[in-house]
């Protein structure tokens, strides 16, 4: 998680009564408990090509080869859309 996500969620504790922040911890101890949801082929897929697509964004830093780790995962598992 960002930083930036872990400061937002501090602050949101911050005006939290210990009341709320009891019943906070009681439901995510109830989430953990909870089965995951199954999720079809198709959301697993899309679920990877967003990640992909995120990752693709990712700056790159290229060694003085020229020879980027993009380069190089296109090498050992190709195009991918």
């Amino acid at each position: 998680m960002a930083r930036t996500a872990w400061e937002a969620i501090d602050q949101a504790l911050e005006q939290l009564t210990s009341e709320q922040k009891l019943e906070l911890i009681e439901r995510l101890a109830r989430s953990v408990r909870r089965a995951p949801a199954q999720r079809s082929a198709e959301q697993q897929r899309e679920a990877l090509n967003q990640l992909r697509r995120e990752m693709a964004a990712l700056p790159v830093a290229n060694p003085q080869d020229g020879f980027s780790g993009r380069d190089h995962d296109q090498v050992l598992y190709g195009e991918r859309q």
